[in-house]
Parts: C-alpha cells; sequence; structure tokens
C-alpha cells in the first residue's frame, strides 16, 4: 500500500510510504526556495511521485492530511516564510494589542483586509482562496479545512484518491516512535511525549505505546505553554518566532551572573509552573508578548536567554518526569516543536528514569507528514517499519547540470574547473589541510539539520574554521556553534554520555570529555564546549562514514565540523545546481559531488592541487 503524507501548514512537506516502509520526504522550501515554505507542497509532491512512482499519481492508494485545521489567512498570507521580525511587530500592534486590550471589533476584519490590499500575499501556496475575501473568517476557515484542503489533491493532480485528515499531535507522536530505530523490545517500554506551541487546539500529549506498536492518547492540552513563551520571548530578543529560537538557545550559555538568571526564570516561573502533576499560573500571562515584554523590562539580553532556557528545562524534566512515574515507561520519545530545543533533550537524557532518550530528526511541523503516514498505517493494520536514516531527498548521481543555477550569479561554468578522482582519500587530505568543502552527495538529507550529504565540512581541531566558514558563506551569529559529525564507533571518546544514547540527528545536546574536546574545538560550543553531535554509522551513510575514516587515518580525529550547506537565510541546498550557486555567490572554493568529481573555482585550483600534493 502506498500512502502520501502532506503537511500543507508552515514548513510544508510531503512523505511517501510503500508497506509501511517511508522511501521519501521532501520540504517544499528546498523546491521554491523560500525558507519556511508555507502552503500545499505542490512540488515536494511532484518530485517524490516522479521518483518513486514512475511520476504516476494514481499509484497512491491513500492520502493523509496532517492536522484536522490550519488557518487559511496565515497561509495565504505567507505568515511564516517571509515574515520578518519588523511584520511580527508591526502585527503584534496593529492586531494582538487591540485584540487583547482594546476594542476587538476594530481588528474583526484585519486579515481579511491584508487579503483585499494584496499586503504580503504568499505567492506559492498552491490553493484556491478567493473565498477568503467573501465570507466571515470563522466560515471561512470551515471551507477551507473540510472543501479546500482535501479538494486540493484533485484540482492539481487530477485523482480521485481516497484523503483522510490525521490529529496534529497524533502526527507528531507517530513520528516520535517511528522516526527514530528503536529495538522490538523498546517500542511497548514507550512514553511519546509532544509539546509545541499549537495544533489543533492543543499544545502538548502524552502517549503509549503497545506491543502491536500502535499508541494510545493518555493525556494532552492547551496549558503547556512553554513553546509558546519562548516564541514570543525569542521575539522581544528581536529574532524571528518559529525560526531563531535555535539563537536564544545557543546564546543562552553565555551569561554567568547566576542571581541575574536566577530573578529572569523566577518571572517565567511565576507565569507558567508544573506542580503535582498540573501546569499551574501565579501570575498568568494576560497575553505572550506585551505582558511578557513588560515583565522582563529592565533584564539583559543574556540573561534572559539563560533565564528562559533554564526555565524551559526544569519545566519540562518535571512534565516528563510526571509520566515517565504514571505510566512506568523506561523509553522516552520526544517530538514537537520543542523537541528541536537540543540543551533541553540533553537534560532529559540525564533524568535516572529514561533509560533510553529518542529524539527523531527536526520535530517541528515539517515533519508530521510522516507522522501522518505513520498513524494512518499503525491505526489501519500496516506492519510499520521504524525510519533508520533521513537521506530520503533528491540524489546528485548525474553531474549534468550543474550550472543551472549561474544565471543568478557573476559566474559562468567558464570559471569552473571539473577535477576528477578526488575520492574519501583526497577529500580528506584536503580537510587536513584546511580547505573548506562543500559536500553534495547521494540523496539529501531532511530536515533542519544537513547530515553530511549537503554539508560544509572542516577540520574540527583549527578554531580558525569558524572565522573561515562564517567569513566565506554562513555570516552566521558570533555566539552560534557548528558542530561535529562523529563516528558511531568512537563517539564516546569524545562525549559525556553514561547510557550510550544514538543519536544521528543532531538533536540530543552533551557535554564533551576534557581530554578529547580540544580535537573538535572548532565544532563545539564556544561558551560550554558542549555538541549536538550527528553520529554517522556505516551502514547508515557508508560513503560520508569512510570520509571520516580516511580523515581520522590521517589525524587521530574521527570527527569532522559539518554546517549546513547554503547561504544565510536561505534553505539547505537540494540540487548540485544549487550548491554550485551557493560556491558562486560565497567563497567557497569547491563542492566534491557523486562519482569522486570536485567542481572548483578556477581562482582556488592552484590551493587545491597544493593541499593535495
Amino acid at each position: 500500500m502506498i500512502v502520501l503524507g502532506v503537511a500543507d501548514g508552515h514548513n510544508a512537506s510531503a512523505a511517501l510510504m510503500r508497506d509501511g516502509l517511508i522511501v521519501g520526504m521532501v520540504q517544499e522550501e528546498r523546491l521554491t526556495k523560500t525558507k519556511n515554505q508555507t502552503g500545499f507542497p505542490k512540488r515536494a509532491i511532484e518530485e517524490l511521485v516522479r521518483d518513486h512512482l514512475d511520476g504516476k499519481f494514481e499509484r497512491i492508494d491513500h492520502v493523509a492530511l496532517a492536522s484536522l485545521h490550519l488557518d487559511p489567512y496565515f497561509i495565504a498570507l505567507d505568515h511564516y516564510a517571509n515574515f520578518t521580525v519588523h511584520d511580527w511587530v508591526t502585527e503584534m500592534h496593529q492586531y494582538w494589542k487591540p485584540y487583547f486590550y482594546g476594542d476587538r471589533a476594530k481588528v474583526e476584519h484585519y486579515w481579511r483586509d491584508r487579503i483585499l490590499s494584496k499586503t504580503g500575499l504568499n505567492r506559492c501556496h498552491n490553493h484556491e482562496f478567493a473565498f477568503l475575501s467573501e465570507m466571515p473568517r470563522q466560515d471561512a476557515a470551515k471551507r477551507f479545512n473540510e472543501i479546500v484542503r482535501p479538494g486540493t489533491i484533485k484540482r492539481l493532480f487530477g485523482c480521485d484518491t481516497a484523503v483522510s485528515k490525521i490529529v496534529h499531535h497524533k502526527c507528531h507522536a507517530y513520528y516520535g516512535l517511528y522516526g527514530n530505530e528503536l529495538s522490538p523490545a523498546d517500542i511497548p517500554d514507550a512514553l511519546v511525549l509532544t509539546a509545541d506551541a499549537w495544533g489543533d487546539d492543543e499544545n502538548w500529549g502524552a502517549w503509549i505505546s503497545d506491543s502491536r506498536g500502535q499508541l494510545t492518547r493518555i493525556a494532552g492540552g492547551a496549558d503547556h505553554g512553554i513553546a509558546r513563551i519562548y516564541k514570543f520571548a525569542t521575539l522581544i530578543l528581536g529574532m524571528k518566532p518559529n525560526e531563531h529560537e535555535y539563537k536564544v538557545m545557543g546564546l543562552s550559555a553565555y551569561s554567568r551572573h547566576g542571581r541575574y538568571v536566577e530573578a529572569v526564570e523566577q518571572i517565567f516561573r511565576e507565569a507558567l509552573d508544573f506542580v503535582d502533576g498540573k501546569f499551574v499560573s501565579a501570575r498568568p500571562l494576560r497575553d505572550s508578548y506585551f505582558d511578557v515584554q513588560e515583565r522582563l523590562e529592565g533584564h539583559r539580553f543574556d540573561n534572559i536567554a539563560a533565564g528562559l532556557q533554564s526555565w524551559a528545562s526544569k519545566l519540562t524534566l518535571g512534565w516528563a518526569s510526571h509520566w515517565l512515574k504514571a505510566t512506568g515507561k523506561k523509553v522516552l520519545c520526544f517530538s514537537g516543536g520543542l523537541s528541536m530545543n537540543i540543551k533541553l533533550n540533553g537534560d532529559l537524557a540525564l533524568l535516572p528514569a529514561v533509560r533510553h532518550l529518542s529524539v527523531p530528526a527536526s520535530g517541528g511541523d515539517e515533519t508530521i507528514s510522516a507522522g501522518a503516514c505513520f498513524a494512518f498505517a499503525a491505526e489501519n493494520g500496516q506492519q510499520v517499519k521504524p525510519i533508520r536514516h533521513v537521506y530520503l531527498g533528491a540524489n546528485t548521481a548525474c553531474v549534468d547540470g550543474w550550472d543551472e543555477c549561474l544565471n543568478e550569479t557573476a559566474l559562468t561554468r567558464h570559471d569552473f574547473e571539473i577535477m576528477t578522482g578526488i575520492g574519501p582519500h583526497e577529500a580528506a587530505r584536503l580537510l587536513a589541510r584546511n580547505v573548506i568543502l562543500a559536500r553534495c552527495v547521494g540523496r539529501s538529507e531532511f530536515g533542519a539539520r544537513a547530515l553530511g550529504n549537503r554539508s560544509i565540512l572542516a577540520n574540527p581541531s583549527d578554531p580558525a574554521n569558524l572565522a573561515r566558514i562564517n567569513n566565506s558563506v554562513k555570516n552566521r551569529d558570533f555566539w552560534m556553534p557548528f558542530t561535529p559529525s562523529i563516528q558511531a564507533e568512537h563517539a564516546s571518546a569524545y562525549l559525556d554520555n553514561p547510557k550510550n544514547i544514538f543519536s544521528p540527528f543532531m538533536t540530543i545536546g552533551f557535554k564533551t570529555m576534557p581530554e578529547t574536546a580540544k580535537t573538535i574545538i572548532a565544532a563545539l560550543h564556544p561558551a560550554d564546549r558542549s555538541a549536538r553531535p550527528q553520529m554517522v554509522r556505516k551502514q547508515d551513510n557508508p560513503e560520508y562514514w569512510e570520509l571520516i575514516e580516511r580523515f581520522r587515518e590521517m589525524t587521530g580525529i574521527a570527527a569532522l565540523l559539518n554546517t549546513s550547506l547554503n547561504l544565510h537565510g536561505e534553505p539547505m541546498n537540494y540540487s548540485l545546481a544549487d550548491a554550485v550557486r551557493t560556491m558562486s555567490l560565497s567563497d567557497l572554493p569547491c563542492v566534491l559531488t557523486s562519482g569522486d568529481v570536485l567542481i572548483c573555482k578556477k581562482s582556488t585550483v592552484s590551493d587545491i592541487k597544493t593541499a593535495l600534493a
């Protein structure tokens, strides 16, 4: 049976399942080139059908839409992808302040007026939205979710494939269970927790699994609040909600002002705490932006970040501990937007009640397309197979077409030279000699983290590589770390991981071993030397593992510095043409691709040949 999972809200994506196994996953942003693309993932679906079904949409037996209810206005108005920090702040004052503190009637038609004025429209939503300007918001939302969303499949692809809708947190929960490989013994012993800012009128859920691999919801609600408060604290700190929370998390490690951090933490604890199995509030928030902003007035940015992170971790630990004790489970699976917080996940891993922690790749809404597939299959008697790796996108087996995006740059194909015979040994030599190497090889990885196939790689032992990468292409905030890709069999030499938790997707933060930390210092957090590693197994990505192995043989270091292959603010590269464009618009010297081919700027060839000598 072939099932198509569709996430048609923000971070739109599609997943394809054949007989219980996810065979492909693609985010729409990789094809529209708009980060966090919102809407129906038409191009992603076309890519999956072309890649796996010979272009025949009619081979799909069922379509599972993730989420019962989506807000059509936020999709039509590009409320996530191209919404800037200034746009968010403007909306806070124009709509939400009157909504919470003034006359709500004055902003009743705010969204419809923006549609009519064509202000900030989403050009790639792929829905029919003419009705939004013709009916009240409540009626428009009902029409969108009951008629338009299911009907978009037939309108775009001409097929009458059966369509069902899966509850938002159920999608997160099933992805939490099956999005990472668990042993058969672990599955019936699993507690699955989900948490995010909002989805189908809830922001958390607790689920237990059984021997059949199905989940039963035991609790949930809309009183969790951690992810929502974190989201708007991100905006208060001048960063973009739904995208830059990781920057706040990265900043949190820098503050050393204990009593000031504790004062901030107390502010958040008064707003939301977890006591005796319940979320409680000593001083309930009137809203998540203006009220929080007023309470934080006079507190410094780094202390706010540190206090926020500490509060979020402690509440989550209390919440998780409660449900672990209530269920007697020893395996904890965590998914939803809050599971993107790797520092928090590292704290969960240390809970005495947790024998094993599983946090799958990129647990935000981009993965509920896969969760919808898992939920439909499991609840319809199929044998579901967990995801072993997320190399589930396009393949770069063919080098042809590498120059297709050069029209967006000042360079032409004559500015490049193609070198052949650059295998793992040669690539490792370049890295050992501090050449920054982009890698676009094999199938693209899914999600927010580059896992070697669409990566920029460097020698992790040289701190100067941080500046080289930032100055040449990434332009990241100075406080943000890169990450190490470590061979799984050598991970214990670098990571303080007493439970031997396997973390292949950069989803769990670990302390590092003092005696080896200096050898991967450029891939660690500058403030606390923690890591969010990718543990690389040979069976999951033989070519990438082999590259690290050759580097280990030359240097004694079983790891590489890894960051995503893209320009700052753009989605991760998908095709080889994308990678060459990134090289052309930056100071990257070369891109390694399939077939042991290295595409170099002619201006760098001499240096590359010297490094290879």
